[in-house]
């Protein structure tokens, strides 16, 4: 079994400060970094409107999937730009059971999965 390299201070600072913006904030950066048909299908909705509502403050029922998107963003963008996070959504992870992030998010139904995005993101971030 392989040891876990300790998480770079430059991704655990850019988590801790995501955590803190809010719902409206969270969307803006999302569509920012990923674009909008990303941050659309991550929030689960159908048009790229949506996202864009999202921004401008009306409320995602999927609000925690975007933040742990975000977080995941972060952490991933911390080393690997944003090019580098939108690449990760869309690739199978092994540690999250051979599904994209994007496939994981969109299925997820608890906060604990949704926690376990964002650190498989601060893992594969080192």
């Amino acid at each position: 079994m392989a040891m876990l390299q300790p998480i770079p201070s430059a991704v655990i600072k850019a988590v801790s400060d995501a955590r803190a913006l809010s719902e409206r904030e969270v969307a803006t950066r999302l569509l920012e970094t990923l674009g909008p048909t990303l941050t659309t299908a991550i929030g689960d909705a159908k048009d790229t409107r949506a996202a864009r509502q999202w921004a401008a403050g009306r409320h995602c029922y999927r609000a925690n999937a975007l933040r742990a998107a975000l977080l995941a963003t972060v952490a991933i963008a911390a080393n690997y730009e944003a090019e580098g996070a939108r690449s990760w959504f869309a690739s199978t992870n092994p540690d999250l059971d051979w599904r994209s992030p994007l496939v994981f998010i969109r299925a997820a139904v608890q906060q604990e999965q949704l926690d376990r995005l964002v650190q498989v993101a601060a893992q594969d971030a080192r």
